[in-house]
């Protein structure tokens, strides 16, 4: 009988490590009690603002604090967005199959989609912190945008890979 680990290449092994440790990574922020992930995108927030709001730090207090609320919602859902994308990155590569409607890509596709919606519910259960479609919506919109990545990368090295074998072919 072979072993798990001889049935998967160590690609795609690579990939589910790594899609296990983007579900961690999540879990971890989904874990923060309201205060705590108002601080973490609140820093965030106030380091981009620092580059692209002149004179932000000379700005009264007031005038920086409502700048960090009104950008922090926008901060919060293109965070929500991309590390979704990157765990349907992630989960894609895994896969190993780089079809638009294959099984493999709608099982990537359904795991994202499935781990949104437990994340939403872990949420919902830390103090200060809700469950929300919107953000569902979002994570499973990052997911798909991850898997369309994927394909398309996998295109690219497949192009690259078919010139190079001509040109090889060509020399011999």
């Amino acid at each position: 009988m072979k072993s798990i680990s001889s049935k998967i290449s160590k690609t795609r092994l690579l990939f589910i490590i790594l899609s296990i440790l983007c579900m961690t990574v999540i879990f971890f922020f989904s874990s923060e009690n309201s205060d705590e992930s108002s601080q973490t995108s609140g820093n965030i927030v106030k380091l981009i603002l620092r580059h692209i709001v002149p004179d932000f730090t000379e700005l009264s207090a007031a005038r920086q604090k409502e700048l960090i609320h009104n950008a922090q919602f926008i901060v919060r859902k293109l965070a929500h967005f991309t590390i979704y994308t990157t765990l349907g990155l992630l989960l894609s590569m895994a896969m190993g199959r780089r079809k638009f409607l294959s099984r493999q890509t709608l099982l990537a596709l359904t795991a994202g989609a499935v781990y949104a919606v437990s994340d939403e519910i872990h949420q919902s259960l830390i103090p200060g912190r809700s469950c929300e479609l919107r953000d569902v919506m979002i994570d499973t919109s990052g997911v798909l945008t991850g898997i369309v990545i994927s394909m398309i990368i996998f295109m690219i090295v497949k192009r690259y890979m078919e010139r190079k074998n001509k040109r090889a072919q060509r020399i011999h």
